[in-house]
């Protein structure tokens, strides 16, 4: 699984891809969750610094899109994700 960005129109819509449906969306804002949780990335081998500094865990409500193609998210417009 990757997690690349999804191009989207001036109504905040996905732009399709080349012979790609759409099979299901929920696209009224707030309607879906997301949360996402960073485990803790210690420094690695012999560094004294690195890592992530610990857990990180965030959430955000949007919209979701199925296609035959991919799964794709946004975030209302307005939102800004530190």
């Amino acid at each position: 699984m990757a997690l690349n960005w999804t191009m989207l129109d001036a109504s905040h819509q996905p732009i399709p891809l080349r012979d790609e449906t759409t099979i299901m969306s929920i696209d009224r804002d707030s309607q879906v969750e997301f949360s996402l949780t960073i485990p803790d990335a210690p420094p690695s081998g012999a560094a004294a610094t690195g890592g992530n500094g610990g857990v990180k865990m965030m959430k955000e409500r949007g919209k979701l899109w199925l296609t035959n193609k991919r799964v794709c998210s946004s975030l209302p417009p307005n939102i800004s994700v530190s």
